[in-house]
C-alpha cells in the first residue's frame, strides 16, 4: 500500500473534487444539449449551481488551508496527547506516592506498637521498683518501731522497778519503824541504802 503524504493528499483530494465538477457540469451540459428550451433553462441554472459549489468548496479549503485549521486540529489534538501522557505520569507518581505513604503507614504502626510495649515494659518495671520501695520502707518502719517498743519496754520496766524498790522501802521502813527503836532504823536504812546502791 503506497503512503502519501499530508500535503500530496490534500492536493489529490482537491485535483479530485474539481475533476468531478467539471465532469459533472459537462455531463449536464451533454444532456441538456438533448431537450427543449425550457430545460435549456433549467440545465444551465442547474449547471451554475455545481459552478458555485465547486467554487464554494475549493474557497472553503482554501479558507482552511489558510487559517490553518487542519493544523490547529493536529496541533490541538497534539496537546490533548500530550495532556494524557501528562496525567498518565501524574497518575503514576500519585500511585508511588499512595503506595510510598501506605508502607510509611505500616511502619508508623509496627514502630506504634514497639514504643507501646516498651511503655508498658518500663510501666511494670517502675511499678515493680515502687513496690520494692514500699517494701524496704516498710521493713524499715517496723524495725524502727521495734526498737522504740523495745527501748519503751525497757524505760517502762526501769520505771517499775524504781517503784517497786520505792514501795518496798517505805513498806520497809513502816515495818521496821513500827518493831525497832532509832537507833536500829538508822542502821537498817544505811545497810538498806547501800545495797540499794550496789544494785545501780
Amino acid at each position: 500500500m503506497i503512503h502519501l503524504g499530508r500535503t500530496t493528499k490534500k492536493r489529490a483530494l482537491l485535483l479530485g473534487c474539481a475533476l468531478f465538477c467539471v465532469l459533472a457540469t459537462y455531463g449536464l451540459a451533454i444532456a441538456g444539449g438533448h431537450g427543449g428550451g425550457h430545460d435549456d433553462a433549467r440545465t444551465v441554472d442547474l449547471i451554475y449551481r455545481f459552478i458555485n459549489f465547486a467554487f464554494l468548496v475549493i474557497i472553503l479549503v482554501v479558507v482552511l488551508k489558510k487559517t490553518n485549521a487542519f493544523g490547529f486540529l493536529a496541533k490541538r489534538r497534539e496537546e490533548i496527547r500530550q495532556e494524557m501522557e501528562d496525567l498518565k505520569r501524574r497518575k503514576e507518581a500519585a500511585e508511588r506516592r499512595y503506595k510510598e505513604l501506605e508502607q510509611k503507614f505500616k511502619e508508623f504502626e509496627v514502630q506504634r506498637a514497639q514504643i507501646l510495649e516498651q511503655y508498658k515494659a518500663e510501666g511494670l518495671a517502675e511499678k515493680e521498683k515502687i513496690i520494692a520501695e514500699a517494701k524496704e520502707r516498710a521493713r524499715q518502719i517496723l524495725a524502727q518501731a521495734d526498737r522504740t517498743i523495745e527501748r519503751e519496754i525497757l524505760e517502762a520496766g526501769a520505771r517499775l522497778k524504781r517503784q517497786v524498790v520505792e514501795a518496798a522501802a517505805e513498806r520497809a521502813r513502816e515495818i521496821i519503824s513500827a518493831k525497832l527503836d532509832d537507833n536500829d532504823q538508822d542502821n537498817l536504812i544505811k545497810d538498806f541504802i547501800e545495797r540499794v546502791e550496789k544494785l545501780h
